[in-house]
């Protein structure tokens, strides 16, 4: 089984948690972009928000663009986040 997926996916930011300087975010995904076929449709990913491109802190509620997912013991970690802009 493939644990890394190179794809675009679109998620919703669900909720931001951890201590300063260890914060995560937490994002379900949307049904919007295709989703590999090794990604549940249930499936959340995580991102640090080191990871994040925004110039603003992700808020719940927000549409984000993950890409860089990989498979953990706790889950999908994304390696690069940034939000949808118009």
């Amino acid at each position: 089984m493939d644990h890394k997926t190179s794809a675009v996916l679109e998620a919703v930011v669900t909720s931001v948690d951890g201590r300063k300087g260890r914060e995560y975010v937490v994002a379900r995904l949307t049904t919007s972009l295709p989703r590999p076929a090794n990604l549940p449709a249930e499936a959340t990913v995580t991102f640090s928000l080191s990871e994040w491109s925004g110039e603003h802190p992700p808020k719940n509620g927000q549409l984000v663009i993950l890409e860089d997912i990989e498979k953990f013991a706790k889950g999908w970690r994304a390696r690069s986040a940034k939000p949808i802009r118009a």
